[in-house]
């Protein structure tokens, strides 16, 4: 073999050899991202259940709030009809 093929030959086997090394770490980073995103994923079904927990009371009071001015406005319209029935 002249110069030429071992200078090749020898360019291609380290290439080979830092492509399987940056495979390898690329394989590695990629199994830490999802680690990640399992963990992140974990939080963020945490934070809902947390806002589902705090959203029902609150609801719970909108509604009892608007019950009871529904209730005004019917308790004030019976009132209104009862003084026109009394100038009557």
């Amino acid at each position: 073999m002249d110069i030429t093929q071992t200078v090749l030959l020898s360019v291609i086997v380290v290439l080979t050899v830092f492509l399987v090394l940056l495979g390898c770490q690329a394989f590695f980073v990629l199994k830490d991202v999802r680690k990640t995103l399992i963990k992140v994923n974990k939080l963020f079904d945490d934070a809902d259940n947390l806002v589902g927990q705090v959203k029902n009371p609150i609801t719970s009071a909108t509604n009892l709030v608007s019950a009871l001015t529904a209730g005004a406005g019917l308790a004030h319209l019976l009132k209104q009809h009862k003084k026109e029935d009394s100038k009557k």
